[in-house]
């Protein structure tokens, strides 16, 4: 022990130094590993940028989508899943713009990692006039809006979560909430998710999808530890299509933004003390 300590004595500075570098080496692998995203693939971006039904502007990092020939009173903040950039998500909400007039703001987060700006959905909030805001997200970003609307119910009207779960209770809360899987997401905890089910509220629209997984929630491909689900992207959009859409049109009609009751729909909700998820039909 004493030699130990003798040595630490005569090195302390050397040692001082390469703990430092390694410190440094870490911090510099953290930057660049979360600060080089998973993009959406040109294609997808393309489609969205060429569809005459929609207004496509970037601001300050953000993508604003809305309707080009009709007004929107409901809007949705959309939170990116960890490592992911906005771009990934335009074709697969773009349905909502052009099929439920919906407003979407798909926001960019420091570091591409939504647990650095939880409160993100504020500032757009406070920037666009939409009567309805929701707040939702994928994966990580879907976890990081339910906190932020487990903080903010007066604010929002509901949650929409993509490969996620509520790791903050908004059972008790009025908030109209969305729940959507892929059957083939080999990425999402299931346990986890089972766990925190409890978490919605009972009348919670809870919906899985088949041949989706994780990455086909956004156009984007890479994500370690998601395996191929044999459906294109294209088809993976218009199964979550069918079932967001209707979602935010009773939305709009319900009025849910002036106070008035939900309705439980019974062909849509599930218990929370369901043991499985509803399937949809492949179109």
């Amino acid at each position: 022990m004493g030699r130990v300590r003798t040595w630490l004595a005569r090195n302390r500075e050397r040692l001082a130094v390469w703990i430092l570098v390694v410190v440094l080496l870490a911090v510099a692998g953290f930057l660049l590993y979360f600060g080089t995203p998973f993009h959406g693939s040109d294609v997808s971006v393309q489609a969205v940028q060429e569809d005459d039904r929609i207004e496509l502007e970037r601001m300050n990092g953000d993508y604003l989508l809305r309707p080009a020939n009709a007004d929107s009173t409901t809007g949705l903040v959309f939170y990116p899943g960890a490592r992911v950039h906005p771009d990934a998500y335009l074709s697969s909400l773009s349905p909502l713009v052009t099929e439920a007039n919906v407003t979407v703001v798909v926001v960019k987060m420091p570091l591409n990692l939504a647990v650095f700006e939880q409160g993100a959905a504020s500032r757009v909030i406070e920037t666009h006039d939409v009567q309805q805001w929701y707040v939702g997200g994928h994966s990580l970003g879907g976890a990081m809006a339910c906190r932020y609307a487990e903080k903010n119910p007066g604010r929002v009207s509901g949650v929409v979560l993509f490969g996620s779960y509520c790791d903050r209770s908004i059972a008790e809360t009025d908030l109209r909430v969305l729940s959507v899987t892929g059957a083939d997401d080999t990425v999402l905890d299931r346990q986890t998710y089972d766990r925190n089910r409890a978490n919605l509220p009972a009348d919670a629209t809870v919906r899985e999808l088949p041949g989706v997984n994780h990455t086909q929630f956004g156009s984007y491909t890479g994500q370690r530890g998601d395996r191929p689900s044999g459906t294109s992207y294209e088809v993976a959009h218009r199964r979550l299509a069918n079932v967001t859409v209707p979602w935010f049109r009773e939305a709009s009609e319900s009025g849910a933004d002036q106070g008035v009751s939900r309705e439980t729909d019974s062909h849509s909700t599930v218990s929370p003390t369901s043991a499985n998820t509803m399937r949809l039909r492949t179109p």
